[in-house]
């Protein structure tokens, strides 16, 4: 929405879309979907049209949803192909805390040492330098955190109509299950310098362990492919069930941009300071 403002803003008054001049009539459209945008006859439509495929299509109905790019987590719980039960009851217990947003501001104001006084106690802060403190408070947050966010993309992949059964995408969930389980049987509490750098080699063997992701999924994507020429499957039927396949794209891949923005950040925190850089984010950048 602040986007579409600007757009209107600088277009004038001449170049203005019938729903740009009717969210600036109406600011408050700023917390209403997207859909409410649309003249009625064409939301009318699209409410038929979803009720239509829930019906047809019952098991494509999504009970993940993204909203503003803020993963909410699952109601029901779920059994992983191939997964114990009580691995499987981990996963769910974790998906169902929601993820914490973090901005850029927060990343750096946490790597100056901002917000020590919010987290250690006085004994503490005595026992170690302020480089330590924030790396132990960053690696106390990674851990609590990046469990939960694998959790849900566990989820995902388990989820996706058609595509979780393409061997790649098999092999990225297993990749992701590995990682979390790795993450969940550390310690909880990082209390000391020697438990922090323990905790950064295991954070940095995930990193490099999903940096092939990217290729594993796309690879995933051209299975998906080839299956659907060789099975000849119905195309409405596919067609029905791709847009949910694309959202689930979408929300991976910028899902995993968040995540190894997290860790690269806190990798970046443990080398030699570089000037106007806190971590990967630079102080000085002008937009």
């Amino acid at each position: 929405p602040r986007a579409m403002m600007m757009t209107a803003t600088a277009a004038g008054p001449i170049g203005r879309s019938h729903a740009a001049r009717r969210f600036l009539r109406h600011p408050s459209a700023i917390a209403r979907p997207l859909s409410s945008l649309l003249p009625p006859q064409k939301r009318k439509q699209q409410r038929l049209q979803q009720q239509q495929q829930q019906q047809k299509y019952p098991t494509a109905t999504p009970t993940l949803r993204n909203i503003s790019n803020r993963t909410l987590p699952l109601l029901s719980p779920m059994e992983y192909e191939g997964v114990p039960s009580d691995v499987s009851e981990l996963i769910n217990s974790h998906a169902k805390k929601v993820q914490t947003p973090v901005s850029l501001q927060a990343l750096m104001r946490t790597g100056r040492g901002e917000f020590l006084d919010k987290h250690f106690e006085d004994e503490t802060v005595e026992k170690h330098t302020a480089t330590e403190l924030v790396l132990m408070q960053v690696a106390s947050f990674l851990r609590r955190e990046l469990p939960i966010r694998l959790a849900h993309r566990i989820q995902d992949l388990e989820k996706v109509p058609l595509m979780k059964d393409m061997q790649s995408v098999k092999e990225v969930k297993q990749l992701y299950i590995q990682s979390f389980l790795e993450l969940v049987e550390y310690e909880k509490k990082i209390s000391s310098a020697e438990s922090e750098t323990k905790f950064a080699r295991l954070v940095e063997g995930i990193y490099e362990r999903h940096s092939r992701v990217l290729v594993q999924m796309a690879r995933g994507a051209f299975e998906f492919r080839n299956h659907i020429a060789k099975n000849s499957m119905n195309a409405k039927d596919v067609f029905a069930k791709m847009e949910e396949t694309h959202d689930f794209l979408d929300r991976f891949y910028l899902c995993r941009i968040g995540i190894r923005v997290l860790i690269g950040q806190y990798l970046a925190l443990r080398q030699p300071p570089v000037d106007h850089y806190v971590g990967i984010i630079c102080s000085v950048t002008s937009p």
